[in-house]
């Protein structure tokens, strides 16, 4: 089986790691499945929203397989698979898995199905809509092992969630649970574990129903702007609604609500 799972279901794309039994740790291959999923929903005009989960319901992810993939980038071992001889060829891949490089502009709804540790609970940063299952565990132990958060937590996690509580969750790196990480901010939704997929699934339909350029001028815009100074932040949303409200979806969207009926929206 591959370490990672890629499905269409329509226009929603489906990217499950699969790797229980090593509490779905990255492993080689799963990093460079990644990268490639996420070019393929970057690319694909077909593709309007991507989900990501994980097989089994203890761990989402508990970050990389250092086993794996350390020996490689320290010379110890030989790449024994074409994903692994990609890892060492490309040392920036894991960072492109992790989507801090190269955004990625359509929404991302990450399904918690269990704990999301270390370089997984980092990965879980890089999505949008976060909808956890009641049983869901969080941390970032970096600092307790004489690491660093290195993945994006030191620059996301603080503009996505209260400052004090992101320097808690790393500073101490002790894990938190579901019910606090929806307080905090840090997931969307708290579901139990058995609805976690039919209801990313549900979430996934509904933003599918919405104009694909307004979702992914949304989404463009927050990210392009989040840092940038006032007058700069305007300008970037003044330029996306200029561009999206001369599409056809804009017109379409008025002409169905004044016809009662749904809009066929097309990305056009």
């Amino acid at each position: 089986m591959s370490d990672l799972l890629f499905e269409h279901r329509g226009p929603v794309a489906w990217i499950t790691i699969n790797r229980p039994e090593a509490n779905n740790t990255l492993s080689a291959a799963a990093f460079v499945g990644l990268v490639d999923a996420w070019d393929e929903v970057r690319n694909n005009p077909a593709i309007r929203v991507a989900v990501l989960t994980a097989a089994g319901d203890r761990d989402f992810s508990c970050g990389g397989d250092l086993g794996n993939v350390v020996p490689l980038w320290t010379g110890a071992r030989k790449p024994a698979t074409p994903a692994e001889a990609r890892l060492v060829a490309e040392p920036r891949l894991p960072s492109w898995a992790l989507l801090r490089e190269e955004p990625l502009y359509k929404p991302i709804i990450a399904a918690v199905n269990g704990r999301a540790l270390g370089g997984g609970c980092e990965l879980l940063e890089a999505t949008d809509v976060r909808i956890a299952a009641s049983h869901a565990i969080f941390g970032l132990p970096e600092a307790k092992v004489g690491m660093l958060p290195g993945g994006g937590s030191m620059v996301r996690l603080a503009r996505q969630i209260p400052y004090a509580h992101a320097m808690k969750f790393m500073l101490t790196g002790d894990p938190i649970d579901a019910q606090t990480a929806l307080a905090w901010g840090l997931v969307s939704e708290v579901v139990p574990g058995g609805e976690l997929l039919a209801r990313a699934e549900a979430l996934a339909e509904r933003i599918v129903a919405n104009a694909p350029l307004a979702v992914q001028a949304i989404k463009r815009t927050a990210l392009q702007s989040h840092t940038a100074e006032w007058a700069d932040a305007f300008r970037i949303e003044d330029e996306e609604s200029v561009r999206v409200v001369a599409s056809k979806d804009a017109r379409e969207g008025p002409r169905a609500f004044k016809e009662k009926r749904p809009p066929l929206f097309t990305g056009e």
